[in-house]
């Protein structure tokens, strides 16, 4: 360049930022000559050569992130584009500087074209703080203007600072503080809004902790309104509605706190509330809420109207609530509320008829009118209802033919056959069709009875027609049962239907309608379901319900022809041992082969079942008892020779048979299985593996009939509290009187009155393991007695206990609650074991009265003498009293045996320090001689007899004859 010498004199001299650049084209301008001014502007380092690249030598003064480092290249491109083709462009280019500084320069590119086609000369001038003192001035300039506008608005406005969490007025406006009642604003400055509100809001909310929420709503939102409970300077109470939004021209925690008061609107809102609750129109105002359309407020009418008890039942629900599925019409109910209700919205209002459902199930009719309510938001609308039922039915009334065409329109789904008066086809739907085999052309004037053929599924005859029945007596004829409808193709179909005439307006018959459906496969479930009712699941036998059917229908057949039957009741004997050594998968398999085997073996109109567990039941028809005494023993037979193999392991498998002849005598089926049950009880009690047959004179089964009465008559007085208590006194026979003692006796109380006693349905008891249950209900109904003394006039109380309650928890239960209760008096309770119950549980029994003598309870072994290892037992026995068997003690006087035994007791029993008791005290002469040997207590009628344990209530035992002790 010929001029270069004194370009660069110029370019050192001038002061302004200078650099020439030039290349082969715009995107690879070169910097060739720059100045100081413009190194020290850009940061261009001196090591930095000419002919560099711009690109590479400005490299960091261009925008790290890519988005707007692209961005500043293509406006580097147009500004050398323009300057190119104006030859002179005036630009803004934006740079950070080696060291991190922005730069903000105007750059003058003026094209060069004597140096070249792409060279410029590029002036640059900073103005990043001119900008920075504009942006300052415009901000200064905003804040007087908001100034102006916060001090003259009528809005009352507030700016408050967050300082530890909590608002502060810092400025506040006149308005705001003639909105609080203040003198001036400087009553508000400095000070929380919380502090002109009570201490709870409307809705129960600490004011505090609607504050806080507010502000957090706010931060998350970008603005917040709420409603808000205040208190004026003078005191009295104002509603203001509240707009907290940030303020970041004071501040990041400057907020703006704009208020107005809505007091007025809301004594307006409240007598709104009362004419709306006073208006006579069922009266609601519905919101869209979460996509369904739901009541938000509505007056008494409106609930009454739907059947409501009150509001709750209303508000929340949509109108749909309260409404069918589809409309009469055949509308859906769904889509009609929609189309009514985008109505309403469009237009303004909407008015129809609308079918809806009360709460309890009725049907009404009532004219709404809906009208759109934007006040209350979007999509609101005003609900208004009247009662039109009484209306729409006088409606109904007048057009039968309308109801007609609708129940028709209701029965699309079935076939549907319309005839004249004279039964000739006028009319079928498709479906009708398809299960005819008729078309309408077809079958167009043909009889009914020709279209329409059905036929009895059980007796296949032909079935009278509905229809025909229905134009004769005028009148809506149902189906059938189990009839069946025969196609014209040939095929089948169960059906149900109905007939139904049809009238004219003026009543004249018109003809008639039938409508049907197919219920093929709904009577082919209800057949599969009344299968599995009536057969047990597992083995595929009739079960106990389907056996006790068929049983009575045997019974029925003996009455009426005086024929013979038989009945079975079949126990395995040890399919227990099967069931608790395998599992019950074993049980289950070994019952299933079983039921297999024994179906073989029994006669073709014979019924096996099973009826429960491991018990079958045999019904053996027009089979007299020698014939089925035969048929059992094989069944018992075939079970014994029956071995079940479950792995590697072989069980043998017995059973017990009980056989009951069936008569035109036997009283009932469940008299009968009662009776076979007895018998096959009878079978095992006397040895298992064998049939015993059920005799009314058999003397094994009326004493178990009797005591299965007695079980279940035990049971029945234990709920209804029929067991009575009662006591007889064990009385001192020595010269001394000490406490009262009781034995407390157990009776029943029969339904017809009279007292039961217990050798009468004890037995029953211990037969059937009801001993517990009665041990707990003595325990329960005595020991509370023993700690309310005037309960028992402080007497001490024996109580008997058998020896299956020996390890029952619940029973030591009950003695642990009573010995721990503070009202116990020690000495009180006397146990008594009978002395076969204590030998045949030794161990059990030794630790029993361990346990219970720590506590402080007493002991008497009971019939003390009976056994034959009696003394050798006793020094194992801690008892404290010995009861003198009564077989010994009632002929001591006349027996010498008898009263050597006595003695022998007696004296064993004084050198172990344990008292005698003597029982079956009757006769004078028998008291004196145990005096003379000196058994310490007597027991009998001759001391006292038993009387209820309500006789001891507030010590009136002592003025009973017969309570007081041998000495009185």
């Amino acid at each position: 360049m010929e001029h270069e010498p004194r370009f660069a004199d110029w370019l050192e001299r001038t002061a302004d930022p200078v650099a020439i650049l030039d290349g082969a084209t715009i995107k690879t301008l070169r910097l060739r000559h720059w100045n100081p001014a413009f190194a020290a502007l850009m940061g261009i380092r001196d090591e930095i050569s000419a002919d560099q690249d711009l690109a590479t030598a400005l490299a960091r003064s261009r925008p790290l992130d890519p988005k707007r480092r692209a961005k500043a290249q293509v406006d580097f491109e147009r500004s050398n584009r323009l300057a190119l083709k104006r030859g002179r462009y005036l630009a803004r280019w934006q740079f950070r500087k080696p060291d991190g500084t922005p730069l903000r320069a105007e750059v003058e590119l003026i094209a060069i074209p004597s140096v070249g086609d792409q060279a410029f000369c590029a002036h640059i001038r900073d103005i990043g703080l001119l900008e920075t003192t504009r942006q300052e001035f415009d901000d200064m300039l905003m804040l007087m203007r908001y100034q102006a506008l916060f001090e003259g608005a009528n809005d009352a406005i507030g700016l408050v600072r967050i300082e530890q969490g909590n608002p502060i007025f810092f400025s506040a406006n006149q308005a705001l503080a003639e909105a609080y009642g203040a003198v001036s604003t400087d009553d508000l400055l400095g000070r929380n809004p919380v502090e002109f509100a009570p201490p709870l809001q409307a809705d129960g909310t600490p004011s505090t902790g609607r504050a806080a929420t507010a502000v957090r709503e706010m931060l998350e939102q970008g603005v917040a309104r709420f409603e808000w409970q205040a208190s004026r300077f003078d005191g009295q109470p104002v509603t203001l509605e509240v707009v907290l939004s940030p303020q970041p021209l004071w501040g990041e925690r400057v907020l703006q706190f704009s208020v107005r008061d809505i007091s007025p609107l809301k004594t307006a809102l409240a007598r709104f509330q009362e004419l709306f609750e006073a208006a006579s129109d069922a009266v609601g105002f519905i919101i869209p809420s979460d996509g369904a359309r739901c009541f938000v407020q509505c007056n008494m009418a409106l609930c009454q109207m739907y059947g409501a008890r009150d509001k709750s039942e209303v508000i929340g629900r949509t109108p749909m609530d309260f409404s069918p599925l589809t409309q009469p019409d055949g509308q859906l109910s769904e889509e009609l509320a929609r189309n009514v209700y985008e109505q309403a919205l469009r237009q303004g209002q909407s008015r129809f008829e609308w079918f809806g459902k009360r709460v309890d199930g009725g049907e009404f009719w009532i004219d709404v009118s809906l009208t759109a309510q934007p006040s209350w938001g979007e999509g609101a609308v005003h609900f208004s209802g009247r009662d039109i039922t009484e209306r729409k039915q006088a409606e109904a009334t007048l057009a039968r033919a309308e109801e007609l065409a609708r129940i028709t329109l209701q029965s699309i789904g079935d076939g549907v056959i319309t005839t004249d008066a004279e039964a000739r086809v006028t009319g079928l739907n498709p479906v009708a069709e398809q299960l005819t085999g008729w078309s309408q052309a077809e079958a167009q004037n043909r009889p009914i009875t020709e279209v329409f053929k059905i036929i009895n599924e059980d007796t296949r005859t032909p079935a009278d027609n509905p229809l025909l029945l229905c134009l004769a007596e005028e009148r809506v004829v149902g189906l059938a049962n189990h009839t069946a409808l025969l196609s014209r193709n040939g095929s089948e179909y169960a059906i149900e239907d109905s007939a139904a005439p049809i009238r004219m307006p003026d009543g004249t018959l018109a003809g008639a309608i039938i409508v049907f459906h197919d219920v093929t496969g709904a009577r082919r479930l209800a057949a599969e379901m009344s299968h599995q009712a009536r057969h047990d699941p597992l083995t595929s036998l009739p079960n106990r319900r389907e056996f006790e059917t068929r049983l009575d229908e045997l019974l029925e057949q003996a009455r009426r022809t005086n024929s013979q039957h038989a009945l079975c009741y079949v126990d395995l004997d040890q399919f227990k041992v099967v069931n608790d050594g395998c599992g019950h998968g074993a049980g289950d398999q070994l019952l299933a082969e079983l039921a297999t085997l024994l179906s073989q073996k029994i006669r073709r109109g014979d019924t096996l079942a099973r009826l429960g567990g491991d018990e079958f039941g045999v019904l053996l028809a027009d089979c007299p008892p020698q014939k089925a005494a035969e048929i059992a023993a094989e069944l018992l037979g075939t079970i014994g020779d029956f071995r079940f193999r479950y792995g590697e392991r072989s069980f043998n498998v017995g059973a017990s048979i009980g056989l009951v002849p069936i008569t035109a005598t036997a009283a009932s089926a469940a008299e009968l299985l009662t009776e076979a049950d007895l018998a096959c009880y009878t079978a095992k009690d006397l040895g298992r593996n064998r049939v015993h047959l059920f005799r009314p004179d058999d003397a094994d089964l009326a004493r178990r009939r009797s005591e299965m009465q007695w079980a279940t008559e035990l049971r029945l007085a234990m709920d209804e509290k029929r067991l009575v208590l009662y006591v007889q006194p064990i009385t001192a026979l020595a010269d001394a009187s000490p406490e009262p003692w009781f034995e407390v006796l157990l009776r029943l109380r029969h339904h017809d009155g009279r007292i039961v006693l217990p050798g009468t349905f004890l037995p029953a008891a211990e037969r059937f393991g009801l001993m517990p249950l009665i041990d707990r209900y003595v325990l329960d109904h005595a020991l509370p007695l023993l700690l309310q003394p005037d309960a028992v006039g402080g007497a001490r109380l024996s109580l008997n206990l058998s020896g299956s309650s020996l390890e029952d928890e619940a029973v030591m239960a009950i003695f642990e609650d009573y010995f721990a209760d503070p009202r116990r008096v020690d000495g009180k309770l006397c146990m008594e074991l009978t002395e076969a119950t204590a030998v045949a549980h030794l161990g059990r029994t030794r630790a029993f009265i361990q346990r219970l003598r720590s506590m402080g309870c007493r002991f008497a072994l009971d019939d003390f003498g009976t056994g034959v290892s009696s003394f050798a037992y006793l020094k194992h026995l801690p008892a404290d009293y010995l009861k003198l068997d009564g077989s010994f003690v009632r002929d001591i006087t006349r027996e010498p045996i008898d009263r050597a035994m006595v003695e022998a007791i007696h004296r064993l029993a004084t050198i172990m320090g344990i008292e005698t008791i003597a029982e079956f005290v009757e006769e004078a002469d028998t008291l004196q001689l145990l005096k003379d040997i000196g058994v310490n207590y007597g027991q009998g009628f001759l001391l006292g007899r038993p009387v209820p344990i309500e006789t001891l209530a507030g010590n009136a035992w002592a003025h009973q004859p017969g309570l007081a002790t041998a000495n009185a």
